[in-house]
């Protein structure tokens, strides 16, 4: 079953900060998306990804995901760590990436997972425990996984 990440990150807006993202932006589909692109491969649990500034104060990462909100934390960690390492630079409050643990890392997203609107339709959890909000699935409770296997067929 899919869970949402909304991980919403308030941007630092001194010059430095600002003028890093713009470069950020620049670079993103040449040199980030390709990264990102093989980490999400391997992993063989992200259905949907995407990467959004707004109005320059704040980031999200946005994806629906399979399996433990922790392992799929940890997994991103350990495969994209140059990239988190970039956005967390920018991020207001964010511990410095040489700090940024296992448990570290999976806080500080916890702290910035929005839920979205409504209760889920499959008796969903968030990362708190809590009623997961709204996230339709075309598929149903199927996975990554199964949905690949079904596509081969």
């Amino acid at each position: 079953m899919a869970h949402a990440l909304n991980l919403t990150l308030p941007l630092k807006q001194d010059l430095h900060s600002q003028a890093a993202l713009e470069h950020i932006k620049v670079i993103f589909a040449d040199k980030i998306q390709p990264e990102i692109d093989r980490a999400l491969k391997v992993s063989n649990i992200v259905h949907f990804a995407r990467v959004l500034v707004i109005d320059n104060k704040y980031i999200q990462v946005i994806t629906e995901y399979d399996g433990g909100h922790r392992e799929y934390t940890e997994f991103f960690r350990r495969e994209l760590p140059e990239v988190f390492k970039a956005i967390f630079s920018l991020v207001e409050g964010a511990p410095a990436w040489d700090s940024m643990d296992e448990h570290t890392f999976f806080e500080f997203s916890k702290k910035h997972q929005v839920l979205s609107l409504g209760r889920s339709g499959f008796g969903d959890t968030g990362v708190n425990g809590e009623p997961a909000g709204y996230l339709f699935s075309a598929y149903g409770t199927k996975e990554v996984k199964e949905i690949l296997r079904l596509l081969k067929s």
